[in-house]
C-alpha cells in the first residue's frame, strides 16, 4: 500500500527540547488541534506525496551520494507562522525558521535535482508544530488562532540545529508519527 514520503532534517535535541517548551506555552491557550509528537519535529525539505514499496525501496540509493555530501546550514527559530487558512483556522501552524544564506534551499535543490524532480517555488524553512481542529464556540475573547500567531509571530527561540537529512514515511492516516527510512549525518 502507497504511503507518503518526504526528506527532511532532523533537529538535535536542544532544539526539538525548545520546540516543546514553547508547545507547552501554546497548548496552554486550549485550542483543539492534533499537536506533532516531539520526537517528530523536522524540517520538511521535500514532500514525495505517495510512494509504493516498491520506489521507496530505491530512494536511499538514489539520495546517498547527494544527502552524505551536505553541509549543516546555520538556521535559527523566528516565531510562529500558519499555512493554508480557512477562515480563521490554519491548517498548520509552525516555527517558522530564519535561514540567512539559503543553505534549506540549496539543499533542497540538490536532492531534487538527484531524484529529478522540479522544486517546488514556494519553499519556506519550517517546523510544523500542529494541525488546527475547528475551535468550538464559547471561548474566551481573544482566546483564537489569530490571537495566538499573533503573540507569538515575532519570536526568537534561538539556534535550530540540524543534524541529519532523513528519508521519513507516514501512513498518511493522519498520523503525527514518522518512521526513519535512512538517515544521512550533515556535515
Amino acid at each position: 500500500m502507497p504511503c507518503n514520503h518526504f526528506l527532511g532534517l532532523r533537529l538535535d535535541l536542544d532544539s526539538s527540547e525548545r520546540l516543546r517548551s514553547v508547545v507547552q506555552r501554546l497548548r496552554a491557550w486550549d485550542l483543539p488541534a492534533r499537536w506533532t509528537h516531539p520526537d517528530d519535529y523536522h524540517l520538511t525539505l521535500i514532500f514525495l506525496g505517495s510512494v509504493d514499496d516498491d520506489e521507496a525501496r530505491y530512494l536511499p540509493d538514489a539520495l546517498h551520494e547527494v544527502a552524505g555530501s551536505l553541509r549543516a546550514p546555520a538556521l535559527s527559530f523566528c516565531g510562529l507562522g500558519a499555512s493554508g487558512s480557512s477562515g480563521d483556522e490554519p491548517k498548520y501552524v509552525f516555527s517558522a525558521v530564519n535561514d540567512p544564506e539559503m543553505g534549506c534551499d540549496g539543499m533542497r535543490r540538490d536532492l531534487c535535482e538527484a531524484l529529478e524532480l522540479m522544486p517546488e517555488s514556494s519553499f519556506r524553512p519550517h517546523v510544523t508544530l500542529c494541525r488546527p481542529q475547528p475551535t468550538p464556540r464559547g471561548l474566551p475573547l481573544f482566546r483564537d488562532w489569530p490571537h495566538l500567531l499573533e503573540a507569538h509571530g515575532q519570536a526568537h527561540w534561538g539556534a535550530c540545529v540540524v543534524t541529519a537529512v532523513v528519508l521519513w514515511r507516514s501512513s498518511g492516516t493522519g498520523a503525527t508519527r514518522y518512521e526513519a527510512l535512512a538517515s544521512w549525518p550533515l556535515g
